[in-house]
């Protein structure tokens, strides 16, 4: 395995003829010059190049975790009580999605954006060596998941579009009459319909017309998670250098086999999650297949319930709101 030389190992002199005593040429030039800066990154970059690789095993992590979960899809009601011990972490939930999932995430990606802005100088073409082409798309998937991850907050997520809803429901002070900007979204309702609202946006997202469309979505889900996966196995590799746990190329090299190997288990993983919703997902299946908490129905709220309307997610289902005891 070829070692690619991060700027993280270039500060320890992991991978080069300065940190082994030995040159490349007398390896049989085993080891590629690694991309170099353009400019210097500054006299900080070897805390904060440690805490970003930090918010990245943060990040990772939840990926993981994440993964796990959607691969339960198959089971559609496994899915839906995982998504219930999820949300029964309420009212922390969202104090742990800010510091465990979106705080990580955005100092990664800014500090990342940094790096990739600061003159790193990809040498593929030159230097066609298996570290090189890692460290290239290590910055081309992370390209790819921003997209990604702007896509599925946005349209699943109570923060993306859902999120700008509520807060122009407020500034028109909560008018039954007001029609708020994005009306369908987020996609997902996780109560009881978690399996077939997530189903339905992998499969319908663009409505059930577009096929094309459709298709397009599906694939680009597809894309995002293999990204996820691949920047999530090689930052695992390469965190191990910017922390100094693998000096020698036979450290660096065991440890990518290991990385290797859980790259490809998560693979597997989140392939099959995918294809659990945008292939055999049934958008349509019937709520009582998945129904793991009580709600009242628009009748009981209309016939004095005190609790608000709920929003309805697959075609000809009533409209539903939960019970005060399980709000």
């Amino acid at each position: 395995m070829s070692i690619l030389e991060s700027p993280a190992a270039r500060s320890t002199g992991a991978g080069t003829s300065e940190g082994t005593g030995k040159g490349a040429a007398a390896r049989g030039a085993t080891y590629a010059q690694a991309p170099s800066y353009g400019k210097a990154p500054g006299r900080r970059h070897f805390a904060l190049r440690r805490f970003h690789s930090l918010m990245g095993l943060v990040f990772g992590a939840y990926v993981t975790v994440h993964l796990l979960v959607n691969f339960t899809g198959f089971w559609p009601k496994a899915y839906q009580q995982n998504v219930d011990h999820i949300h029964a972490l309420s009212p922390m939930l969202p104090l742990i999605e800010l510091t465990a999932i979106f705080i990580p995430l955005l100092v990664h990606m800014l500090y990342g954006i940094y790096i990739t802005w600061a003159g790193v100088k990809f040498n593929t073409t030159k230097y066609a060596y298996g570290g090189n082409v890692r460290y290239a798309l290590q910055r081309w998937t992370a390209v790819i998941l921003l997209l990604f991850l702007a896509f599925h907050i946005g349209t699943l997520h109570k923060w993306g579009l859902g999120g700008i809803n509520d807060i122009a429901a407020k500034l028109h002070h909560n008018d039954p009459k007001y029609v708020v900007p994005f009306p369908d979204y987020p996609l997902f309702d996780a109560q009881n319909l978690a399996y077939q609202s997530t189903a339905g946006a992998l499969k319908y997202g663009w409505g059930m017309d577009h096929p094309v469309a459709n298709g397009v979505i599906a694939g680009f889900y597809l894309l995002g998670i293999w990204s996820a996966v691949f920047h999530w196995a090689n930052g695992l590799w390469t965190s191990a250098i910017a922390w100094g746990l693998t000096i020698t190329a036979s450290a660096q090299r065991r440890w990518g086999h290991v990385c290797l190997g859980f790259g490809i288990i998560l693979l597997i993983i989140g392939t099959g999650a995918w294809a659990a919703f945008a292939v055999m997902g049934k958008p349509s299946l019937p709520e009582s297949a998945t129904h793991t908490l009580d709600y009242q129905t628009s009748e009981d709220v209309n016939a004095g319930a005190t609790t608000g309307p709920g929003t309805p997610i697959i075609p000809g289902d009533e409209q539903r709101v939960p019970s005060p005891a399980t709000r």
